[in-house]
């Protein structure tokens, strides 16, 4: 299964809003199913960003599961995300060159795209 940067923002933002555990079925729409948000939910476990449990079946299919709390990398990783103007600069800026990369140079580069806002705004080159 690829990775979804968007599954990752959207399962952060949820979480964050949230005053409890947030149920892995709270986490699906659209295209996104029970087993899509399992395997980010994980992947997201295994990097530090959000603390919860996965509970797979027998054989192996997501059956459930909860995230508790973003952590502190992950609270850092959505503070650079979280703007939408940012997020659709970040997402078209490493699509146009690289195509896709690593959440550490899309955190980097959603870092720059809000320092040019910000320089723009007080008239700084």
């Amino acid at each position: 299964m690829k990775r979804d940067m968007d599954l990752v923002r959207h399962i952060m933002l949820e979480v964050e809003s949230a005053d409890d555990d947030v149920q892995l079925q709270e986490l699906t729409c659209g295209d996104w199913t029970l087993e899509m948000v399992g395997y980010h939910v994980e992947l997201m476990c295994n990097h530090d960003l959000v603390d919860g449990v996965v509970h797979r079946t027998g054989s192996g299919r997501v059956g459930g599961g909860f995230v508790r709390a973003l952590t502190w990398d992950g609270c850092d990783y959505l503070d650079a995300i979280r703007d939408d103007g940012v997020w659709a600069k970040t997402k078209k800026l490493v699509r146009e060159a690289v195509g896709s990369t690593t959440m550490a140079v899309i955190k980097d580069a959603a870092c720059m795209v809000a320092t040019q806002a910000i320089k723009s705004k007080l008239g700084i080159q």
